[in-house]
């Protein structure tokens, strides 16, 4: 007896989000899964998909906030690498005397 091989489907982006669409809107899981001869565990996996991508979107409706928090993270970036500059000033300059000092 052989063994029977199924080709392997692949479906675009807009196909999943269509039968996400539909399944949201009409059936249960199981009915759409069964319509579309797709693998419970498939479906669920693409429903967390948009769920999530669906959050990032509706979180990135703030962008005033967005806008505001890279702004301050620029101050603090720009206040940071001064602080920097100085600290290296003032190493060096602590080498310099402690080497005419003959510490080093």
């Amino acid at each position: 007896m052989e063994k029977q091989v199924r080709e392997r489907r692949t479906f675009k982006a807009d196909d999943k989000i269509g039968i996400i669409r539909k399944h949201l809107l009409k059936s249960k899981l199981v009915d759409t899964c069964d319509e579309y001869r797709i693998h419970p565990t498939m479906m669920q996996n693409w429903l967390k998909i948009v769920l999530e991508a669906g959050r990032e979107a509706l979180a990135g409706s703030n962008q005033k906030e967005s806008n505001e928090n890279k702004k301050l993270i620029e101050k603090y970036e720009k206040e940071l690498e001064r602080k920097n500059r100085i600290i290296a000033e003032l190493t060096g300059e602590i080498i310099d005397l402690k080497k005419e000092a003959g510490e080093l």
